[in-house]
């Protein structure tokens, strides 16, 4: 799993004041940090100065979550060490600002201005868990990927809505996760979600085909530049691009490939806000006992087979403003999260952890409730 956290000066206000030297002290944070995890996770920098803990692949979800908890300990002390406050909420209420220069991250701001929308928005002020499962096998049953590709995109807008943590106004309403709203309305066809396939290979392999190339890399210097006019991936292998396409190329241009479910050799669920305090357990156990025990796999998928309670991007945009004040999301929701707490002792899961999926359920799913319903627009929770 990647864990993304808004970074912010101890007892700072909201002020860039509060905020001077923040991006030299969260580079030394994630230097600190890379040296003493024993999990061996990896820590990151996003480009607004976000910190990403993204733990090593593991066997078990009881392995994962210990790994992710050690790391998580140390970081947080590390960064209380250095007066740094890590949120954990889906969207920074700051105004965004471009803070890591690696050369990449600067052609993707170019990019997106040409794009329009707020693309800097996206790059610098949002947070999520990321949360990565096996892709599955050749078979048709739950193991299989056609299934597991399938499950994941029809359950995505309902993790949505339950997991919504980045309330904010747009156009005068309010919405539950404007960290999704954001990315739905940033450069639709890089990051809205893809249509229903009995192939999701052949899907993914068009889908990455047709998509716009965000920048090309000077093999001379390194440097990125964002080419003028529409150069998809299938017309600079036929030769349309500046120079010929190599191995990296395309490695590159699949990393920006943003949709809510990512095709990475393994399956990333995107669309899951980040969440306040040791919250991040319970996107990642729900998501790995659906998946991974037989019987909630089976069960959640008879509850909702092929067809999405919200779907198309209209639907997946409805569960990102409405979250489970949706009558129909939130019936759908309290049954998910009855088949996860079922499943969960099956799957094996340490007793803390059980613990807090029990803690969220009481306290939002089955209420019919989010993060963002109990926060202010606006706001962030302190980790």
């Amino acid at each position: 799993m990647e864990l993304e956290w808004l970074v912010d000066v101890d007892g700072g206000g909201t002020g860039e004041r509060s905020r001077a030297g923040l991006t030299e002290s969260v580079s030394l944070l994630a230097r600190r940090a890379g040296a003493r995890l024993a999990g061996d996770s990896l820590v990151s920098l996003e480009p607004g100065g976000q910190l990403e803990l993204s733990t090593r692949p593991a066997g078990s979800l009881s392995a994962c979550v210990d790994r992710a908890a050690s790391d998580l300990a140390t970081l947080r002390a590390l960064a209380t060490a250095q007066g740094l406050v890590l949120r954990g909420a889906g969207l920074d209420d700051r105004p965004p600002r471009l803070r890591i220069a690696h050369p990449r991250y600067l052609a993707l701001d170019q990019y997106y201005r040409q794009v329009g929308g707020q693309g800097r928005a996206l790059l610098c002020s949002t947070a999520s868990v990321q949360i990565n499962v096996d892709a599955g096998d050749h078979s048709s049953g739950w193991r299989g990927r056609n299934r597991r590709w399938a499950l994941v995109n029809v359950l995505g807008p309902v993790f949505m809505a339950m997991f919504a943590n980045s309330p904010t106004n747009v156009r005068g309403r309010q919405v539950r996760s404007g960290r999704q709203v954001l990315r739905l309305a940033t450069d639709p066809a890089r990051s809205g979600p893809l249509p229903p396939s009995d192939d999701p290979r052949s899907l993914w392999a068009e889908h990455a085909l047709g998509t716009r190339v965000v920048a090309v890399r000077s093999l001379e210097d390194g440097a990125w530049e964002v080419p003028c006019g529409r150069l998809t991936l299938r017309r600079w292998l036929r030769g349309g691009g500046p120079r010929p396409v190599q191995a990296s190329d395309v490695r590159a241009h699949l990393k920006s490939l943003v949709t809510p479910v990512r095709a990475c050799g393994h399956l990333e669920l995107r669309m899951i806000d980040a969440q306040g305090g040791d919250d991040w357990v319970v996107p990642l156990a729900v998501v790995a006992v659906l998946l991974d025990d037989a019987q909630s796999s089976d069960a959640v998928w008879r509850l909702l087979g092929a067809s999405a309670v919200a779907s198309g991007r209209t639907g997946w945009r409805r569960a990102a403003e409405t979250g489970l004040s949706d009558p129909a999301l939130a019936m759908v929701a309290r049954t998910v999260m009855h088949i996860a707490l079922e499943g969960l002792p099956r799957l094996g899961v340490p007793s803390w952890a059980l613990d807090a999926v029990e803690r969220y359920a009481d306290a939002y799913t089955l209420r019919g409730l989010s993060p963002a319903d109990r926060r202010p627009a606006g706001s962030a929770a302190v980790a």
